[in-house]
């Protein structure tokens, strides 16, 4: 991970909290403001295990990109 090991995992049900006021839902790249969040609730996803999670109450999947790096990670609409 870019981030490193995470320490510990919180329960999480939504990140609306952690997406720019600009948020606007649709399929597209993570923003740079979620990504800590992801981290912090162990929800970045590897190549073989996308992550879900909800963005203001709309569920969401996280898969990594093309490149395969942990920064280039995108979102889908479930």
């Amino acid at each position: 991970s870019i981030f490193g090991t995470p320490q510990y995992t919180l329960p999480v049900d939504d990140l609306g909290g952690f997406v720019p006021p600009s948020w606007q839902h649709g399929n597209q790249p993570v923003p740079d403001d979620l990504l800590p969040a992801m981290y912090l609730f162990d929800l970045l996803p590897s190549a073989d295990k996308p992550t879900n999670f909800s963005i203001h109450g709309v569920p969401y999947t996280a898969t990594l990109g093309p490149s395969g790096m942990q920064s280039d990670i995108y979102l889908f609409l479930q």
